[in-house]
């Protein structure tokens, strides 16, 4: 296909849900051997939260998630309690 990996964001709500709940955001796709044949296969992962951040991860300037910081040499280490 030219790619080593597709990533959706944009797929059925109901897919997604079954996704999420089976834990298989992330899978092999292998198209139909009809028209690519049996060699054709892509890493393929749906977006968790659609284009954002996950929760607790947006570092945006606009943002009012704290920094992640999981240097424990630092004076503001908070990998526990923020992750």
């Amino acid at each position: 296909m030219g790619f080593d990996a597709w990533f959706f964001a944009r797929i059925d709500y109901k897919d997604k849900e079954k996704r999420l709940n089976d834990k298989e955001l992330e899978f092999v796709w292998r198209p139909s051997t009809e028209h690519l044949g049996n060699d054709v296969q892509i890493f393929t992962h749906t977006l968790y939260a659609h284009y954002s951040a996950p929760r607790g991860f947006d570092f945006d300037s606009t943002s009012n998630d704290k920094p992640w910081i999981n240097n424990e040499k630092s004076k503001d280490y908070n990998s526990e309690t923020e992750a």
